[in-house]
């Protein structure tokens, strides 16, 4: 290796090249000199295509919703400049696995840069089911080996089609870099490769330690045929400021997920509200069946219903939107509550919401604000319109009857519910019809975990029966969630679980407890 001073006028040399070693001007997705890997060793590795094919990409799948990669690709000048947080520049896709199709291409919906190093993380259009790489937590040491992996480049190849590998010695390291030297002549990080992952091995498990970034592209197609070096700068990931800065990112709020027949299937869909104000809907759909008898589904890729409603995200004193079918026609319905207390439902029309009208006012001190009162819609009498069912600040439940046009004065239901108003770590209430009489009926996660169901009795709700335990990490953000709705369309509400990282796990209702099954990890 040089001596420090020549190598750190090696370093200017690699800033100065950086645009080519990051992303390509043009063409498909490519990757890294060494070996082609055909297997799923390395799936977790992500191919990255920005706009019009016009840049590409590698990177690395941290977590189910996030890439990690390099902030240079999003860049406007090819590698050079800031990257501003956000919506990306331009439309980006992320493609996990040898070759693309619809369950494992991606949009790229959020960037989220780092500013003292070449690192964004970029948020996926949904959960991937796929393999994560956890951060390294102990610091690379000069002369320790890595992997490379890549969509780059190679040798003789301008277009790869699959993922390339190539070794890499750890030269030295600074407080957020490491200098990076080809194992051989035939290991190089060429352009398309940026952002890719750079693994150790650990107890026979990977191990994310930094990104490409930087390189002299030595040997790579089309780079200079007197240039031999293979020498690289990459960003570490492994020190405590990134992991924290990491955590932090994920678990920000950036969607809120509603369960509810949106296509009037009998099956429960997925609704999401994305902090930039889009609805899309994910429609649950059946598989084929891994068991005689045993039918599976998952939920599509979103497909967009609505926008311009970022200021009903949940954000204490601002609007809230609840999905429900409120004129009767089995598809869930758009119910708008607005920071002023008015309430409006916006009717299902297949493919859109309308422009709505007015149903009831007075609803201001029910907008989320801790200890303040909650509003849930779900069909109580079973005339299969959903009522208004209303929670006051005392603990007092009333249900407000749908008349078809407005909700009518109510009637007393149930007390004693003032520790269930959405405080942080206390109890939550559900109302969905769990027995298949066509009745919602109410659902309660105790500040212990415990989920037990009080039946739908006509005008009150019974003292109730024990239907599971173990949910005290899903009483608020950013733990997870519960949801009750019917995915299976046989008339009884199941329960969703939302894991803080976006998964969804349905547990189907066997009509005394809910039990997960093979298979029904869906995403």
């Amino acid at each position: 290796m040089s001596p420090p001073r020549v190598r750190a006028a090696l370093a200017a040399g690699l800033m100065a090249t950086a645009v080519a070693a990051g992303c390509l001007t043009a063409g498909t997705a490519q990757a890294t000199t060494g070996p082609a890997v055909t297997d799923g060793t390395y799936d977790f590795t992500a191919r990255l295509t920005t706009g019009d094919d016009q840049r590409a990409c590698s990177g690395v799948l941290v977590d189910a919703r996030w890439v990690a990669t390099a902030a240079s690709c999003f860049a406007d000048d090819l590698g050079a400049g800031p990257v501003a947080a956000g919506k990306p520049k331009w439309k980006t896709t992320a493609v996990l696995g040898a070759s693309p199709d619809a369950g494992n291409t991606f949009d790229v919906v959020e960037i989220a840069p780092r500013t003292d190093r070449d690192v964004v993380l970029a948020r996926l259009d949904r959960p991937a089911d796929a393999v994560t790489v956890p951060f390294a937590t102990t610091a690379p040491t000069a002369g320790e080996e890595l992997t490379a992996v890549g969509f780059g480049r190679t040798k003789d190849a301008w277009v790869p089609d699959t993922r390339h590998t190539a070794a890499f010695t750890v030269q030295s390291v600074s407080g957020t870099t490491l200098a990076l030297d080809g194992k051989t002549d035939d290991d190089a990080i060429c352009a398309g490769d940026a952002g890719g992952p750079l693994l150790r091995q650990k107890d026979g498990k990977f191990e994310l330690v930094a990104l490409a970034s930087q390189s002299w592209q030595g040997g790579c197609w089309g780079s200079d045929p007197a240039e031999t070096r293979n020498d690289a700068v990459s960003p570490r990931l492994d020190d405590a400021a990134l992991r924290t800065w990491v955590r932090e990112t994920r678990e920000q709020l950036r969607e809120v997920v509603y369960a509810a027949d949106v296509s009037g299937d009998g099956r429960s869909d997925l609704v999401v509200l994305s902090k930039d104000g889009e609805i899309t809907v994910r429609t649950a759909r059946a598989t084929v069946a891994t068991r005689p008898g045993d039918p599976l589904y998952h939920f599509n890729p979103p497909v967009h219903r609505s926008a311009g409603w970022s200021n009903f995200l949940g954000q204490e004193g601002k609007g809230r939107l609840y999905f429900a079918d409120v004129n009767g026609d089995n598809k869930a319905d758009l119910i708008v509550h607005e920071t002023n207390g008015d309430i409006a439902v916006r009717t299902n029309k297949g493919t859109y919401f309308d422009s709505g009208t007015h149903w009831s006012a007075g609803w201001s001190n029910f907008l989320g604000h801790e200890g303040k009162g909650r509003l849930y819609f779900a069909d109580i009498n079973g005339d299969n319109k959903a009522d208004l069912i209303v929670h006051e600040t005392n603990g007092d439940i009333a249900v407000r009857t749908n008349k078809g046009t407005y909700f009518d004065s109510g009637t007393h239901w149930s007390a004693g519910w003032s520790n269930f108003l959405g405080h942080e770590g206390k109890g939550r209430l559900y109302f969905a019809d769990i027995n298949g009489d066509n009745k919602a009926d109410l659902i309660v996660h105790e500040t212990n975990g415990d989920i037990a169901v009080r039946t739908n009795k006509g005008t009150y709700f019974d003292s109730g029966t024990h239907w599971s335990a173990g949910w005290s990490n899903f009483l608020g953000h950013p733990k997870g969630g519960l949801h009750f709705a019917d995915v299976n369309a046989d008339g009884k509400a199941d329960l969703l679980v939302r894991t803080a990282d976006g998964r969804i796990e349905v547990r189907r209702n066997t009509g005394t407890y809910f039990q997960l099954l093979d298979g029904d990890d869906w995403v």
